[in-house]
This record gives C-alpha cells, structure tokens and sequence, in this order.
C-alpha cells in the first residue's frame, strides 16, 4: 500500500501515493515503474499497491481490477521472493527450491521491521558463510557451531534447526545450481538435494524462523555485473508463503 516501503542500507523501495512505485538510492530516485498520473493522484491515498503473484510478475495495481505496470516476466504457478540488494538492485527470485524442515515459528509483529543485518546469501563461489559469520533476522540467526549448521532463536534459546554435521573446519555455500552445502574443501559434509539450471539463487532466512532457497534470477530492474568486489547488504520481501 502507499507508504509502506523495502529498505537496506541507503536504498529503499516505496509506493507512492501517486500510484508510482520509486526506488529511491540516498534520498535520490534511481528507478521508478512510471505510473504516477493526475488520475492515480487524485484517486486516493492507499489506493495503489505492489503484489508479487504466485506466477513470479511482480504488479502495481489501482483499486485491485486496474494495472498499472507489471514486470511482464512470468514462470510456473509457485512462491517467488522479490529482493533488494545493498547496491540498490531488485531482483524476483523463484521458484522456491528447498526449505528447511523445522516448524513454522510465530509471528510476534505484523509489520516488517527494518533490517540492518545480513539475512540472504547468494550463489557463486564469492559468497561464503564462514564460521563466526551468521545471516540474522529479527530474533532468528543462522550460523555454524563447530561445523554444524543450525537455526537458532535468540528469544527462547531453542535451536530450531540444524545439519548434525561435524568437522574441523567448513563453509556453507549456494551453488550457482541453487544447491546449499556445507563443505570442508572440496568435501560435500551436507547438501539440501537440490538443483536447477544454473543461474543466479538466494538463500533467505525467513521471518518465520525457516531457511529458504529460491531461483533462479526471474526478473532484475538493473544488469547484472560482477559480484566479487561488492559486499552486499540484503533485504528480501518473501511473497505467498
């Protein structure tokens, strides 16, 4: 709805009550969908609303039956997760490839917070969770103990989840084949079982205390470069869970 927006680091993605959906970088427009017209304006404050559907097309609607700009790029009927990126990127990811087993936690909050820390990891081999690394969000983090992956909640100490692995040392690392694996070298200690098309995928830390692997790449506002020299800072607006 207008006035509710996605943001990480000096980016943000926000629906105007024009209708016009804007990503803004450091308070400046660096994209926007180009729907704000007089007849959207004087229609109404809460009015227009961004929906990511259940084919991945991500849709600025009016007043539910009128579009106002779609994506236009379509995939099979599943759960996709709309991204932003520290470098001020959007990407529909999809679809959902693996998750984890553990139950669905509670929902404490019904508005998204804003999230400062690290919470999806991309695919490639520039992209690694080292022991003492964790990707958080809100009370949930993700992180390795002694080479075991685990889920953990810091509001009850519970552990949620976890790999039973063990080793001396290891990584975990998501395929450019959406794979997630912990790995001691080249030695596979745990896998997901799972594998597309190679291509681009995230591994998200879900609000509901689950761990998630969607893609590949459907749809991007922005080209693709190299991500070696560039840390990112990850936000993720998972849609029809």
């Amino acid at each position: 709805m207008a006035g509710q927006n996605l943001t990480n680091g000096l980016n943000h993605l926000a629906m105007q009550s024009n209708c016009d959906l804007v990503l803004y970088h450091g308070g400046k427009p660096a994209w926007n969908t180009n729907t704000n017209t007089t007849a959207n304006a004087t229609a109404g404050s809460g009015s227009c609303y961004a929906v990511l559907k259940q084919n991945g097309e991500l849709v600025v609607r009016r007043n539910v039956h009128y579009i106002l700009w779609t994506s236009a790029k379509k995939a099979k009927k599943g759960k996709y997760a709309l991204v932003l990126d520290g470098a001020g990127r959007i990407g529909i990811y999809g679809q959902r490839r693996w998750v984890s087993n553990n139950q669905k936690e509670e929902v404490h909050e019904l508005s998204r917070p804003v999230v400062s820390t690290e919470y999806v990891l991309q695919s490639g081999g520039h992209w690694r969770l080292s022991p003492g690394k964790k990707l958080k969000y809100r009370e949930y983090e993700l992180g390795l103990s002694r080479c075991n992956l685990e889920i953990n909640s810091t509001r009850t100490g519970r552990t949620l989840w976890q790999t039973n692995t063990k080793a001396a040392s290891c990584f975990v690392e998501l395929e450019s084949n959406g794979e997630l694996m912990v790995k001691r070298g080249s030695q596979r200690l745990w896998s997901s079982g799972r594998k597309g098309e190679r291509g681009k995928y995230v591994a998200v830390l879900r609000f509901d205390g689950r761990l998630a692997v969607y893609g590949s790449l459907l749809w991007s506002n922005a080209q693709w470069d190299d991500y070696s020299s560039i840390k990112e800072e990850m936000m993720t607006w998972a849609m029809g869970q």
